[in-house]
């Protein structure tokens, strides 16, 4: 018998400077899993209709931001496998 399922964890990266910036957003209710939205706007200086999807939605246990340190990450993720 399983004790626990696998848990899955996104972490944002930071950017270089010199990209454009991805438009995200994090939403972390208490009710509801953690889930990460990232939108892709559509070009439209193309001049032709493009009808890709502009927004998608991921759940997660738990999403860290981009300020997040590599410390921070260890202790929430790797030390509680380690310690089993």
């Amino acid at each position: 018998m399983v004790k626990q399922t696998i848990q899955i964890f996104a972490r944002v990266k930071p950017t270089v400077r010199k990209q454009p910036q991805g438009i995200y957003s994090i939403d972390e209710d208490e009710n509801v899993t953690p889930s990460l939205e990232i939108i892709l706007p559509r070009d439209l200086a193309d001049g032709f209709v493009n009808n890709k999807r502009e927004s998608y939605r991921f759940k997660f246990q738990r999403i860290f931001d981009q300020d997040t340190n590599q410390e921070t990450i260890f202790e929430n993720i790797a030390k509680p496998v380690a310690e089993r």
